[in-house]
């Protein structure tokens, strides 16, 4: 129910009228003094309440609900608010403003109540509000209306007098229970063994221990669930023996996995020294389902040094139970456990291996280096990204040590490259420079994995040596590569306009054109303003495939600052290639601008929609046109609707531009 916050401000004036009574040496009894005090402004929020209909916003639920938390704590005060609220039930009154007063009665009700709810318990309208009341009314009283209503009633009703006994835990009524779980109503049968469950101790364990036997299989269950809550009982007040001996009864019978396995895990607990056997017997046992119960206690019962007889019987244990079984022990120290999750890594089953890899991340030391690097080698898929996870997730120094030595050591290119990639994965900025000894190596998969490993552990100071590599490469795959670690390194420079300084530097040097062709195509990767001057000037180079490149690194640059240059070229280029890249630029980067005055970038748009024919650079024209919303951007889009080749995206602009301006302008 939605919470209200109590406001108890209309009870001042009536607390401070009862302070002037007590203090005036008025003489008035107790009952006199409460009669002015709570019955009349009680009566009234009653009177209020009587046509009460459910509902959260009735003023009379609330002020009953302060009242009577302004009373309960006073004797006199409750005894007679108590006695309002019985008088109430009586009435006419709605069965919501009746619930209400249950509810209330909850709280205070006490012996003086239970009359009048044991005469709503027989009746379908008002039983289930009565036994609310009475689940926590104490005292005896309330047990004896609830067990006469039960011997008096039937069907549904009888059911939830079944279920309000289990709640209040009376033991009283164990008797009458268990007379119904033998009995021929299958329903009652069951609330009555759920009953008998919940109140606990050992006649109602008794009953229901009697009754499983004999019972039907799905009353056998229920009585089996019942007898679970009986021997938690047991368990909690340390009654260990008895527990075990129902857990123990409970897996003599055939009954439901879930059923077994949660009397196997009580049995486990309350089995004291034996619980290590009990776990080993069932791991050795033939019911394999029962598996899961067993190891999932390991954790509780074993501790490193007795994980012994644990790790031998792992390698007979069907593939799932290995496979939660090295979950297990992963949580072990290393010294106890790392022999047989090593020899787990190794075996026939991809299951149990990817466990035992997930396991050895957890608990391996640097001797498993050399394993994992050659797993991660050799394999593909699962089992290579768990062999990695491993070797770049095991914690310290020398793990790091490990790798850098092995690499320093290996001659297999494969296992090279795998101990690389963990060089940059686990950041080891300390084998920077064994990392580029690599630079030469006659494996591309290797020297490609040094320039990711470089892009990730690598300064400033390693872009000349890697634009060295980049002239001297003939392979465009890892021309590609160089660039992109290149820019990378570039970018963790903090001032943005002497990112391209080695860049330029080596421009300033190289004269074959080839490879001045490279290093402008850095230049717009990297993006450096105060290169766009060596840009502009190689624009008006005589040779053909320098023009080339310095179009296409300005078609790459990632800020909107060559948006002038790129537009130049859409505009006065001959080559059709050229102009094709330079309007996509500009739209990119007319687009990037998004808090731009709208106007003036949809003027822009404009600009390049006049240099444009094909119907690709116009649908990319109409994409970005609906980022800046106004007027003009309507009146741009619109003839396009007459182009048969954009008609769709026009049309789809044009709903995007109308939607946001009237929002806009709401």
């Amino acid at each position: 129910m939605e919470k209200r916050k109590t406001n108890t401000s209309w009870l001042i004036p009536l607390v401070f009228a009862a302070f002037l009574s007590i203090f005036s040496g008025s003489g008035f009894s107790g009952q006199e003094r409460q009669t002015p005090l709570l019955m009349p402004s009680l009566e009234m929020i009653l009177k209020d309440l009587a046509a009460y209909d459910g509902g959260l916003n009735s003023e009379a639920f609330w002020r009953l609900r302060d009242f009577v938390q302004a009373a309960k704590d006073a004797p006199e005060a409750r005894l007679a608010c108590e006695a309002k609220l019985d008088a109430f039930l009586e009435t006419n009154a709605s069965p919501a403003a009746k619930m209400a007063v249950c509810r209330e009665l909850r709280k205070i009700g006490g012996e003086k109540s239970v009359p009048v709810l044991k005469k709503m318990l027989a009746l379908k309208e008002t039983t289930d509000m009565a036994r609310y009341a009475l689940e926590k009314i104490p005292g005896a009283e309330a047990d004896a209306a609830l067990l006469e209503a039960l011997r008096k009633t039937t069907g549904d009703i009888k059911t939830g007098i079944m279920t309000t006994l289990g709640q209040r835990k009376t033991k009283t009524a164990v008797a009458e229970l268990a007379r119904l779980v033998g009995g021929s109503n299958p329903e009652f049968s069951a609330a009555a063994a759920i009953a008998l469950g919940r109140i606990g101790g050992s006649e109602a364990e008794g009953a229901l221990t009697k009754s499983l036997g004999s019972s039907p299989k799905d009353l056998k269950t229920t009585i089996a669930s019942a007898l679970l809550l009986c021997a938690e009982e047991f368990m909690a007040a340390k009654n260990l023996e008895t527990s075990f001996r129902i857990y123990d009864r409970i897996l003599a019978d055939n009954l439901p996995l879930a059923v077994r396995r949660a009397a196997l895990r009580g049995k486990i607990a309350s089995a004291g020294d034996e619980a290590k056997n009990l776990i080993l017997g069932t791991l050795a046992g033939p019911d394999q389902e029962m598996h899961a119960p067993a190891i999932g206690l390991i954790k509780s019962v074993f501790s490193g040094p007795d994980l012994g007889s644990v790790c031998a019987a792992l390698p007979k244990l069907p593939r799932a139970s290995q496979v939660q079984l090295l979950s297990v022990l992963s949580e072990y120290p290393k010294d106890a456990v790392l022999p047989v999750l090593t020899q787990a890594a190794k075996s026939p089953d991809l299951d149990v291996r990817l466990a035992a890899l997930k396991a050895l991340e957890q608990t391996g030391d640097a001797s498993l280096v050399p394993y994992l690097a050659e797993t991660a080698a050799r394999f593909l898929g699962a089992e290579q990204t768990a062999a990695r996870n491993g070797l770049w997730g095991l914690k310290g120094k020398d793990i790091d040590d490990a790798i850098l030595s092995l690499l320093m050591n290996q001659a297999d290119e494969a296992v090279q490259a795998e101990l690389i990639l963990g060089v940059g994965e686990r950041r080891i900025f300390a084998g920077k420079n064994l990392v580029m000894k690599f630079a030469d190596s006659p494996s591309t998969k290797v020297r490609s994995q040094m320039l990711k490993t470089i892009k990730a552990i690598g300064t400033l100071s390693d872009i000349p040596g890697l634009l060295e590599l980049l002239l001297k490469t003939e392979s465009e795959a890892e021309q590609i590569v160089i660039e992109d670690t290149v820019t990378g390194l570039a970018q963790k420079m903090a001032n943005p306009n002497g990112r391209s300084a080695a860049v330029r530097s080596k421009l300033d040097l190289e004269k074959d054109a080839k490879k001045r062709c490279l290093l402008y195509r850095i230049l717009g990767k990297i993006g450096d303003d105060s290169s766009l001057s060596l840009l502009r000037g190689a624009l008006q180079d005589l040779d053909p495939a320098v023009v080339d490149a310095a179009v296409r690194a300005l078609a790459e640059w990632p800020t909107a600052t060559a948006r002038d240059d790129v537009f130049d070229i859409a505009r006065d280029s001959k080559n059709d290639v050229h102009r094709v890249l330079a309007v996509r630029a500009y739209v990119r980067l007319a687009g990037q601008e998004k808090f731009r005055s709208p106007k003036a970038a949809v003027e822009d748009l404009e600009k390049a929609l006049k240099l444009v024919s094909r119907p690709e650079e116009k649908k990319l024209i109409l994409g970005v046109l609906p980022d800046f919303v106004c007027p003009e951007a309507l009146k741009l889009a619109s003839p396009l609707l007459n182009d048969p080749d954009v008609k769709e995206e026009a049309n789809a602009a044009l709903e995007k531009i109308r939607k946001r301006l009237e929002k806009k302008t709401s």
